[in-house]
């Protein structure tokens, strides 16, 4: 059995493609701990490794320089990875390359090979305070059998760094038919945090004609505190069921997200895609790569409500983008995704 090893159990995007690629693969999901998701577990074989899920002081602080925005919940516990060198056997897909410090130290130990899924990598950042995370991640790519990215964005950083990766989209479920009526809702998903600078779509709300809605969990309750106190014309939902999200897919005009040098696709895009939204996107963002003639890719929040209200404003436009995002959506099916894996782990004699 394939294994697919998580870091942190919790409401993100390497989350979810981990758990659809353990339920659509018949793999076994391993995570090292369990910081809490909404995502729906049925069909999974999951074990975790360690019950404790509270992190050491130093791992927090260490996990701070570099991701001071997503809280204790994102800390690398370096000795849980190393423990686990010892707890995990047989064919492994290591989720980011802190994860993969796991395979790296089991391809010493005992000579099995692993394969690593990178969502964002380091190898593009210039600062000095990268250079140990660079270092490291080159070790990790360097004894991976197979190494598989999100986006070509991510495959061009890693080519130009002299290794090979091949290029394996998250998935979604198409929906078998899709709402064409729709609210004047503008929708934005994420796992939010001050680094994805919720400000602009605040800013958004204030110039669209319809409602801006933001859906997901909040790294920071703090944060989400502060954002609702200043920006009271959007609603936020917090935390929600699949459902509630799905729901809100279903009755919304047009999704809108942008990212930072966030080189992974966003798994709102996809998901949004799959129910029949057109999507709004910026250049900073990895999901620009799916976008046809299913939305736009502008270049600031300002172009944004332009094309947003170009949308809402034009019926035709938004319905004929909307099917458009429908059929790409069924190109890029979790089922697709586990297929191509297997056969990518078939071919590096991983399995």
């Amino acid at each position: 059995m394939i294994n697919i090893v998580l870091r942190i159990l919790w409401s993100g995007g390497v989350t979810r493609v981990a758990l659809e690629e353990a339920r659509n693969m018949n793999a076994k999901l391993i995570a090292y701990r369990n910081a809490g998701t909404k995502y729906d577990l049925s069909n999974v074989n999951l074990q975790v490794l360690f019950e404790n899920n509270s992190s050491k002081f130093i791992y927090k602080f260490i996990t701070s320089i570099y991701a001071k925005n997503r809280g204790g919940v994102a800390t690398v516990d370096l000795d849980r990875i190393i423990k686990a060198r010892d707890m995990i056997k047989g064919p492994a897909i290591f989720h980011d390359q802190f994860a993969g410090i796991t395979g790296y130290l089991r391809k010493r130990k005992y000579g099995e090979d692993y394969a690593l899924y990178i969502h964002e990598t380091s190898l593009d950042s210039k600062s000095l305070k990268w250079a140990f995370p660079r270092m490291l991640e080159k070790k990790i790519i360097g004894k991976s059998k197979l190494t598989l990215v999100n986006s070509y964005w991510n495959k061009k950083i890693l080519s130009e760094n002299g290794f090979r990766a091949e290029v394996v989209y998250p998935g979604c479920y198409p929906k078998d038919k899709i709402n064409v009526e729709r609210d004047k809702i503008v929708l934005a998903v994420s796992m939010w945090d001050a680094g994805r600078k919720p400000e602009i779509y605040g800013e958004i709300a204030k110039k669209i004609k319809g409602k801006l809605i933001m859906a997901g969990s909040w790294a920071r309750e703090d944060t989400m505190r502060e954002f609702m106190s200043k920006y009271k014309e959007v609603m936020v939902t917090g935390p929600i069921s699949e459902k509630e999200l799905q729901d809100l897919y279903d009755k919304s005009a047009v999704l809108i997200r942008f990212g930072f040098n966030e080189k992974g696709p966003g798994m709102g895009v996809l998901e949004a895609m799959a129910s029949g939204m057109p999507v709004i996107v910026n250049d900073g963002l990895g999901s620009k790569e799916f976008i046809r003639d299913n939305g736009f890719v502008v270049r600031d929040w300002m172009e944004a409500v332009d094309r947003i209200n170009e949308i809402l404003e034009d019926e035709n436009l938004r319905r004929k983008m909307s099917l458009s995002s429908w059929e790409i959506a069924k190109t890029l099916s979790w089922k697709n995704h586990a297929e191509r894996i297997k056969e990518l782990m078939e071919e590096a004699n991983l399995i």
